[in-house]
């Protein structure tokens, strides 16, 4: 089982979240609305990964997002964890389990 690592940001009932792993993003209203959002996602892109020869599916799924938009992810995540949550901004880290 491979592990890929997401991220999500929300503000009040606007989410979005990214698979840095692989570049998949999603939106939606609630925390968890996204975090299964990407988990189907994530699962039907390396489902259809594995569909296609194995030169192609090698390729697919080493495709991660840029390290900019990792390190911004990041960011978002340690502001958020250092700063007063007054504002209702919210960012989160998690890991969406796939077989690879």
């Amino acid at each position: 089982m491979r592990s890929f690592l997401c991220f999500a940001r929300g503000h009040d009932s606007e989410w979005e979240a990214v698979c840095v792993d692989l570049d998949i993003a999603v939106q939606g209203r609630t925390f968890i609305e996204v975090q299964q959002a990407l988990e189907d996602a994530v699962i039907s892109y390396v489902g259809a990964a594995h569909a296609e020869d194995p030169e192609t599916c090698s390729k697919l799924l080493n495709r991660r997002a840029p390290l900019w938009v990792a390190l911004l992810w990041t960011w978002r995540v340690l502001k958020t964890a250092w700063r007063s949550r007054s504002d209702n901004d919210t960012s989160a880290s998690f890991p969406v389990a796939c077989p690879a």
